[in-house]
């Protein structure tokens, strides 16, 4: 082949990549191929931060639209009491529910603290000394005390859920949510015509194998302890809910909420089904904003159908206005993807969406069911023993 043909080949090869490259500047060099970064490939599921790129209008908040009673707050790290009355007058909250009221000597100092020094604005409630569990009598010393906090001035009884899940005798056996030594404290809470805001069990993905399918992986893997998958050393969550639903059966003389939606926010219609069974059961909504605002239509159809059952909750530790704000938005607008981190903390990898819910509904959840359910007749005056 001659020096013309092969030239004229070499030619044919190179000149479209060089047209692709374009025309090259005078004293360029020579443009490597795209990469990646060195470490993108690496990247760790909890460093992964995205940032939504979509243009979102954001619905204005200043306030709750009805003057709210927050039925789940924890307020024992409130030193300033003063302060946080300021914050609930700005924000629109009429009354907060103090679940950390403890017992006895250190009960009658949280009374003094909020119910005593600002009537009408905080409602203690007491919580059981479950260091009796397994003395002689305990269930009935359970039921002495409470009785004592109920006369104290406690507004009602907050169940934390480390009973049922880990709580034991010193046998070793759990301590199940129906077991009869507990009887003496429903029985207490009804002639006091108390409530008791109960926390059962934990989002399903907590009781889940920590795996590749797990939804809520990232908090799990920060906080190992709120696991409970380990059958060997938990119940399930079933056994869980048919323990504390056996105790609802017993019981229709005493008010139950279930806290976080009766742990339940996942499952609407296992919880409606519990809400057309038991009619002295409600719940309250605190910390289940992330689970309801990912399907925001079956949840406002829901909060519509149950107007009379559910109550306004947030889990909150102080009036904190981001938080309340995200309660807001989620109860009040029509707000699309959103997070909820403000309030609660960052619970699974997604957004939610508003409900936008008729004002007499609103009126309901934030106020008037908690109202009628919280303060009885005349609740210092124990009731008449059957």
């Amino acid at each position: 082949m001659s020096r013309s043909h092969i030239a004229a080949l070499l030619l044919v090869i190179l000149l479209p990549a060089a047209c692709a490259r374009g025309p090259a500047s005078p004293g360029a060099q020579p443009v490597a191929a795209p990469s990646q970064p060195a470490d993108i490939a690496a990247l760790r599921l909890a460093d992964w931060q995205p940032i939504p790129q979509l243009a979102l209008e954001r619905t204005p908040i200043t306030h709750l639209a009805v003057p709210a009673v927050d039925v789940h707050t924890h307020l024992r790290r409130v030193v300033d009491v003063a302060a946080e009355v300021v914050r609930m007058n700005a924000i629109h909250v009429e009354t907060m529910v103090n679940l950390d009221g403890f017992s006895g000597e250190r009960l009658v100092r949280e009374l003094d603290r909020f119910d005593r020094a600002y009537p009408g604005r905080f409602l203690t409630y007491a919580n059981l000394d479950l260091t009796l569990v397994g003395a002689p009598s305990w269930g009935e010393r359970l039921a002495a005390q409470l009785a004592t906090d109920f006369e104290a001035g406690a507004k009602g009884l907050k169940i934390f859920k480390d009973l049922g899940l880990t709580v034991r005798t010193p046998e070793g056996r759990r301590v199940a949510l129906d077991s009869p030594e507990l009887e003496p404290v429903w029985r207490t809470c009804a002639r006091y015509r108390r409530p008791v805001l109960w926390h059962v069990a934990d989002p399903a993905a907590f009781f889940a194998p920590l795996d590749a399918k797990n939804e809520r992986w990232h908090e799990l893997r920060e906080s190992p302890s709120w696991s409970f998958a380990d059958r060997a050393r938990f119940p399930t969550r079933a056994q869980l809910f048919e323990e504390r639903n056996r105790v609802l059966e017993r019981h229709p003389d005493v008010t139950f909420v279930g806290a976080h939606m009766g742990s339940s926010s996942e499952d609407l219609k296992q919880l409606a089904a519990w809400l057309d069974r038991f009619p002295n059961f409600y719940v309250d909504m605190s910390a289940s904003a992330s689970e309801l605002g990912r399907q925001p239509h079956a949840a406002r159809r829901f909060f519509v159908r149950y107007q009379d059952r559910v109550l306004f909750g947030t889990d909150l530790k102080s009036a904190n206005t981001a938080g309340y704000e995200v309660y807001a938005r989620f109860l009040e607008t029509e707000d699309d993807y959103f997070g909820t981190e403000a309030a609660n903390g960052r619970q699974g990898f997604w957004m939610i969406y508003g409900m936008q819910l008729p004002a007499p509904v609103l009126q309901k959840i934030y106020r008037d069911n908690a109202r009628r359910l919280l303060w009885p007749a005349d609740p210092d005056r124990p009731a008449a023993r059957p």
